[in-house]
């Protein structure tokens, strides 16, 4: 090989080398609302591909790992792994920070005091729960022993109640250890805490039984779970399915599954993990900044998701359209190569439409009977024709003739650049165009293509309050058939205006971040963060954003950034907010 072939392979190796450091680092966790954790048992990685068809199905279509081992022989000690990042004994050696408490395989010589995520969770009033199968019928109390009363119910498979937080009733911790009979009813009451940890008995995790009936008892208990809105597009529900140790109970490769709408979806990864960084995982998807154990050191699972988004112009979340509805969107992908924007209606299984091959932006209009629409937009990736990242938009189509105004909301305030977004429907007539007037100063600021039905532009209007009315054209006389308007008030100043959240308001469920801002400078775009955790939320191309979030309950600081084409803050405004 010659110098310059030498000289030509060391730079690909180095440039594949930074691309994938540069991969790696801009992943991370997502914050979830609902993350939900599976453990089961004595199941290797070869043994679950062989007899756990659904499992697998699901973990191919979301991701699963291939180079995941237990950290020991002995059903408690890893469960205490995936709790405080230790085993709490002399079978291993003991991270920083962590004491030996004489465990073992099947019990601990006294309670833990060590920091874990129970503490964690009960010091940031983290709602979770443990749903324990044949809890109840073993006593129902955390320290019922292995096999209590005939049932197949395992104490050592039910890591939490080895911890002093537990043992001792700290913020009342006993009355989150349940039966799993609970779980279905917290479901169906849409009551499911921030945290679930499911613990099947021996005959339903692999133990007691083949791993089949364990596989059995994960479609019959995940599959309505999996169909929730949280686990939906658009939605930020995590579940980890894992396994305390191989097959015989030693330690060894077991099958990790992990599922959700944010997993970048078929991803199989072949980055060695253990159960601590499956800890670390949680906490992470949690919003907890503390570590017990070797959890510290440990990475989060990252590679299984990516860093990029969907930013949905329009419809507006919730908005009522004519049958003509515009879909206006775009994808940002720092990690992956956009192959095209495809739209689906979830609610009748049908595709919509596409961008052309290359492009990560659509804007199409399409035709929709009156009633809901669950409305999908996903960017498709370059390689592996799979979506990367999904956005859900609900929507109603009413049926009458007229004109809709989906934006701007009549009697909001907006910024200088505002989009005019409209559709008409006309059963007995032909429309020629729709044209956008300013009836505060009787101008006319624009008009659709003719021939079409839909609007969508954006028009720059001075401070103070305008009447925009939209009207569709007849194709035969010219005239107009409907008119409709809406009333806003154009903001003075120039900055960043944050319409929703209200600054110190507290609200349940997703959280609305409505905003605009007013520059001299031309604003690229603008960026949602939550400055309680430091997490970017979205971006949103142009001065506006109105954008449904899910956050964990807590406090939250709703930072807007508007963001000009050189990468630099203009401006910045924020809101503090509560949720439920």
């Amino acid at each position: 090989m010659g110098a310059r072939h030498i000289e030509l392979a060391v730079k690909i190796v180095v440039s594949l080398q930074t691309l994938f450091l540069a991969l790696f680092a801009a992943a991370q966790v997502p914050r979830s609302s609902h993350v939900v954790l599976v453990i089961d048992e004595n199941t290797s990685y070869n043994t679950t591909a062989a007899q756990m068809p659904w499992l697998v199905k699901e973990g191919s279509a979301y991701g699963h790992a291939m180079d995941y081992v237990s950290n020991t022989s002995g059903s408690l000690m890893d469960y205490l792994w995936l709790a405080s990042g230790s085993c709490h004994s002399t079978n291993c050696v003991l991270p920083s920070g962590t004491h030996n408490f004489g465990c073992t395989g099947n019990a601990c010589a006294g309670a833990i005091t060590d920091d874990n995520i129970f503490r964690e969770m009960n010091n940031r009033g983290i709602s979770w729960r443990v749903y324990a199968q044949s809890y109840a019928a073993a006593g129902g109390k955390v320290t019922s022993p292995d096999r209590a009363n005939g049932t197949h119910y395992y104490r050592r498979h039910n890591g939490a109640t080895w911890y002093s937080d537990i043992l001792g009733n700290v913020a009342g911790s006993q009355a989150r250890i349940v039966d799993f009979s609970r779980f279905a009813v917290d479901l169906a009451n849409n009551a499911l805490p921030q945290f679930s940890i499911i613990a099947p008995d021996g005959l339903h995790d692999g133990h007691d039984a083949p791993a089949s009936a364990a596989d059995v008892f994960l479609n019959t208990t995940l599959t309505p779970l999996l169909a929730k809105p949280y686990f939906q597009p658009g939605g930020d529900g995590l579940l980890i399915v894992t396994f305390d140790n191989g097959d015989g109970d030693a330690a060894g490769l077991v099958y990790t599954a992990v599922i959700g709408p944010q997993v970048t979806p078929r991803t199989v990864s072949r980055t060695p993990y253990r159960h601590e960084n499956t800890l670390r995982t949680l906490l992470d998807a949690l919003g907890i900044t503390t570590h017990p154990g070797l959890s510290a050191s440990a990475t989060s699972m990252k590679d299984f998701f990516s860093a990029g988004s969907i930013s949905v112009a329009s419809p507006v979340q919730n908005a009522t359209t004519g049958t003509q509805v515009l879909v206006s969107a775009s994808a940002t992908e720092p990690n992956a190569q956009v192959y095209q924007i495809q739209v689906w209606d979830q609610t009748t299984g049908t595709k919509l439409g596409q961008s052309a091959p290359g492009t990560s932006t659509i804007n199409q209009t399409y035709s929709l009977a009156t009633g809901a629409h669950q409305l999908i937009v996903e960017d498709i990736c370059t390689n592996t024709f799979q979506a990367l990242h999904k956005a859900l938009v609900n929507i109603t189509v009413g049926g009458a003739d007229g004109v809709t105004i989906a934006s701007p909301v009549s009697n909001s305030t907006t910024g200088t650049q505002v989009q005019v977004s409209a559709s008409a429907t006309e059963s007995s007539a032909q429309i020629y165009q729709l044209q956008v007037w300013d009836n505060s100063t009787g101008q006319k600021l624009g008009e659709s293509p003719a021939g079409t039905s839909t609007v969508s532009q954006t028009f720059s209007l001075a401070p103070g309050t305008h009447q925009i009315v939209v009207e569709d054209i007849s194709t035969g006389s010219f005239q107009a058939l409907h008119k409709s308007s809406a009333t806003i008030n154009v903001a003075t100043s120039n900055g960043v205006t944050v319409l929703s959240p209200v600054n110190s308001s507290t609200v349940s469920g997703p959280v609305l971040v409505s905003a605009f801002a007013n520059s001299s400078t031309t604003i690229d775009h603008l960026e949602v963060w939550d400055e309680a955790t430091d997490t970017k939320l979205g971006d949103s191309p142009g001065t506006a954003v109105n954008t449904i979030y899910t956050l964990p309950p807590g406090q939250h600081t709703i930072v807007v950034r508007a963001v000009d084409s050189d990468s630099q803050v203009v401006s910045k405004s924020q809101a503090s907010v509560g949720v439920n």
